[in-house]
């Protein structure tokens, strides 16, 4: 699904490579090298994520361009929707095992070029780079040449660490966060992978706590390593393999967690209400749906799930909501929850199916210019009563969908601000393999709403409590009226009653 592009969750899996997605609107303008390396190879522009992200959110696709955002994850996280888990915007990682994606945003990395960057009100064209940018540039080579000359123990010196944490540091001082980030060749490649449906690892998303003190489990895939283990939405992993992941980022627990197919990794547990416990886990290859649906049980309300905005979403949302009306479903409860991104075509295609006319998000693009993405003719629900799903992980090109759905009052909004993603990443190959995702667009909703750093507001605000579970349609699916109603999950229960009342 998503990944590191930072989509407000992060995948520990990996997944075969992804169609890229459409070419960036600009190409880049060359620089002289830094690092006194001599010439270095063009970077080269490549179809970018949806706006999470995600899976590579999560970055994001937007707009048939630049992905958003693996969900996806903005460098600095903000407050997730569960349990206060902090998820950086593109940073969805399905915790891959050989090959790493960050971000979720969530989501939604490698097709993020959906427009997930809001501007106030008219963006100011900036097509030319600074006047002082040469002069800029040779601080940095002559910091590097300073290290390299002077440092007492220049033999240990990791050139490659020193090169990677100055081009990190450059990203983060952009000030996109969750967004533009730079990626190692195996984060790109599992950023690339999580957008296929097809993962290695143990199939969990998590987010950052707040404290600083761990990650947290967002959501559990059905069928995977982590639902037959027994892990729950809202555990904590407190250590990888005995060793604390205690004061770690994200991306560093998550890397550890991946791994190859058939090797063991062993997670200390934290449950509340329980002593920490451990858990080994053998990571194996499965197939992760893009989209599951389930009658709500008493009622001819479908509930659709889409868990990232990957190649393939609009096509598996088609067949759900034409299976769910041949099973008697007259109205919809969409569920974008802990969904980080993905590609901005899919999610023009997805709003396409709810929105009947007009269109499904704003872009601009550096030189000021604006383009709308327009909804595709043929939508199959564009008048079933509609209700939509959505958190704190919501983010990206699930924010677009929302935000579509949303100005264009097809249906309500219910449970908790979104994410807040904003621009549509391109993606830029360095040449050893690692990547630089680059903020290529801002986008605005449908009715010129910005999102970056703002979220979407729900129309219903409700939270589910910090340790109950979501209802999703693999276990709906098999519930009674009586069981839904005994549920923690505050958000589906309060959607089925505005659509059992007709509102």
């Amino acid at each position: 699904m998503t990944d590191p592009t930072h989509d407000p969750t992060a995948r520990l899996d990996a997944a075969p490579a992804a169609a890229s997605p459409d070419a960036p609107p600009f190409a880049p303008t060359a620089s002289p090298p830094p690092f006194g390396t001599g010439p270095q190879p063009a970077l080269r522009p490549e179809p970018a994520p949806v706006a999470g992200g995600a899976p590579v959110d999560p970055a994001p696709v937007e707009g048939g361009a630049p992905l958003d955002p693996v969900p996806v994850a903005p460098v600095a996280a903000r407050r997730g929707g569960h349990g206060g888990a902090r998820v950086p915007a593109a940073l969805v990682l399905v915790l891959a095992p050989v090959l790493a994606v960050a971000m979720f945003a969530g989501g939604v990395f490698v097709e993020r070029t959906g427009v997930l960057g809001a501007p106030s009100a008219s963006p100011v064209a900036s097509s030319a780079p600074s006047a002082n940018a040469a002069t800029e540039l040779a601080l940095i080579d002559q910091a590097w040449t300073a290290i390299q000359d002077n440092y007492v123990d220049a033999k240990d010196l990791d050139n490659q660490k020193l090169a990677y944490a100055a081009i990190r540091a450059m990203t983060e001082a952009v000030g996109d966060e969750g967004h533009t980030e730079f990626m190692t060749a195996d984060e790109a490649k599992a950023v690339d992978q999580s957008l296929s449906g097809q993962f290695v690892g143990i199939g969990v998303q998590v987010g950052e706590q707040d404290t600083g003190n761990g990650v947290t489990i967002n959501n559990v895939f059905p069928n995977t390593p982590a639902e037959k283990a027994g892990l729950q939405r809202g555990d904590r992993i407190v250590a990888v393999d005995g060793t604390s992941t205690k004061g770690e980022s994200l991306d560093e627990t998550v890397s550890r967690v991946r791994g190859p197919e058939g090797k063991d990794v062993t997670l200390t547990i934290g449950r509340d209400g329980k002593a920490d416990f451990d858990v080994t886990i053998t990571r194996r290859q499965y197939d992760l749906p893009l989209s599951s649906w389930a009658m709500v049980p008493g009622t001819k309300i479908a509930m659709i799930r889409l868990e990232q905005f990957a190649s393939g979403a609009t096509d598996s949302i088609k067949k759900d909501i034409q299976d769910a009306k041949a099973a008697g479903a007259t109205s919809i409860i969409l569920d974008l929850r802990s969904n980080p991104g993905g590609f901005v075509s899919e999610a023009v295609g997805v709003a396409s199916q709810f929105v009947g006319d007009g269109i499904v998000y704003q872009a601009f693009e550096r030189d000021g210019a604006s383009k709308d993405a327009q909804v595709q003719p043929g939508g199959l629900a564009t008048q079933t009563p509609l209700v939509v799903l959505a958190d704190g992980n919501t983010a990206s090109s699930a924010e677009i969908v929302t935000g579509a759905i949303q100005d264009a009052k097809r249906g309500q909004v219910v449970g908790e601000k979104t994410f807040g993603t904003g621009t549509v990443l391109g993606r830029f190959d360095l040449a050893d393999g690692s990547s630089l995702r680059i903020g290529v667009e801002r986008w605005l909703t449908r009715n010129g709403r910005p999102i970056w750093h703002e979220g979407l507001e729900p129309d219903v605000k409700i939270a589910v409590p910090d340790n109950a579970d979501l209802v999703v349609p693999d276990t709906l699916r098999d519930m009674t009226a009586a069981q839904l109603a005994k549920s923690g999950d505050a958000q589906l229960k309060r959607a089925v009653e505005l659509l059992s009342k007709g509102s």
